[in-house]
């Protein structure tokens, strides 16, 4: 089984990039605590963010509110661990974790420098740090600072631009210190199970059986692939010569599905399962949005096939498909302006039922305990 020794934040923009993680910690005797807290993004035309931050016994729950959803984060710290959700219409509708060695994390911490600055906030007295970090390189690297209480725990954050000019902050408003139950600070491990995020959606009703279920092997000059379709999910499983593997599972009529990553260092989880309408141009894992007949025809393994671009009106890369009357994929063609193509031709092609249960990654890639969430925290 795929295994890592240690998290790491996953991380959007470099502005959102602390005041996404955890709280800083300089050492685990942090008291339990809910801390009400303000972020603020400098270039946010929303404006101001609500933020309750709560903690016991080194875990982390963090729940931030949006115009239309609410984000959440689990982490601890020391575990350098992070799972974030998203939840809209009282329901979780996308999530992701990633897990990487320290010597290749972008965002990792690689020195904590104190300073004199003393400040109230909120109430409570705290003193700054400057939190340095393995991507800060020359001058215009931007200044992430922490401030911290006598009893450790982080009541404002800030990232500042090399000029100096706030990117973003967050600030206490409210702080509790007390008893916190583990319950409230558990990552729900549900979120790692596949079926979270396969259910069927209220519109599957209205679904027409159309292709017919396969199972199909490709291989290219340095991968072999394994596609499997059941109206309207499919799977493609990659494996590279170098040992990674990529796992994608998606609906081709939804913004519905997930993806399981791992390569020499590093290994991701993302999932999505929205109810809201996707616009054709938008499904998370899907690789295309269009269907542009390039009036070219093949044939391999007995089967014809005609080409499509399935990435029309893009400049430096995409993907060319050429289908059969079913829609199968004899050629996967991943061009590149980079020069990073890829070409998947089909070497078997069976036509049978395919199942549910097939159409997600092995049980042993989510289990909660090979992400190092399991309780007892």
């Amino acid at each position: 089984m795929y295994r890592l020794t240690v998290f790491a934040v996953i991380t959007i923009t470099a502005g959102s990039a602390y005041a996404s993680g955890v709280p800083f910690f300089a050492s685990p005797d942090v008291p339990d605590y809910t801390a009400k807290m303000i972020v603020r993004d400098a270039y946010d035309a929303k404006g101001d963010r609500q933020r309750v931050v709560q903690h016991h016994n080194g875990w982390i729950r963090i729940e931030e509110q949006g115009n239309e959803e609410t984000n959440l984060s689990y982490g601890h710290f020391f575990k350098n661990v992070v799972l974030r959700a998203t939840r809209r219409n009282g329901e979780i509708s996308s999530f992701e974790v990633r897990q990487v060695e320290p010597s290749q994390d972008y965002y990792g911490i690689t020195e904590v420098r104190e300073t004199d600055d003393v400040e109230t906030v909120g109430g409570e007295q705290c003193r700054w740090r400057q939190i340095v970090r393995r991507m800060d390189r020359g001058e215009s690297s931007p200044l992430w600072m922490t401030c911290l209480t006598e009893d450790g725990i982080e009541i404002a954050t800030k990232v500042l631009f090399s000029s100096g000019k706030v990117m973003s902050e967050t600030r206490l408003t409210d702080l509790r210190r007390g008893p916190v139950p583990e319950a409230v600070v558990r990552p729900p491990t549900q979120l790692l199970e596949a079926g979270t995020w396969l259910a069927p959606l209220p519109r599957y009703d209205d679904y027409t059986p159309n292709p017919g279920d396969f199972e199909a092997e490709l291989v290219s000059h340095r991968s072999k692939e394994r596609l499997l379709r059941h109206y309207p999910w499919w799977l493609r499983q990659r494996d590279r010569g170098d040992g990674s593997i990529l796992i994608t599972v998606w609906n081709e009529l939804e913004d519905q599905g997930l993806q399981y990553s791992a390569s020499k260092g590093e290994r991701m989880f993302e999932a999505v399962r929205s109810s809201s309408i996707p616009s054709p141009e938008f499904r998370r894992f899907d690789e295309d949005y269009g269907m542009v007949d390039l009036r070219e025809q093949d044939r391999l393994l007995g089967e014809d096939c005609a080409w499509y671009d399935r990435t029309p009106n893009t400049a430096d890369g995409g993907l060319r498909q050429c289908l059969t009357s079913d829609g199968i994929p004899l050629i996967d063609d991943h061009w590149s302006g980079w020069g990073d193509s890829e070409r998947f031709n089909i070497v078997t092609l069976t036509r049978r039922p395919v199942g549910m249960d097939e159409m997600q990654p092995p049980r042993d890639y989510l289990e909660p305990a090979a992400w190092d969430i399991s309780p007892p925290y």
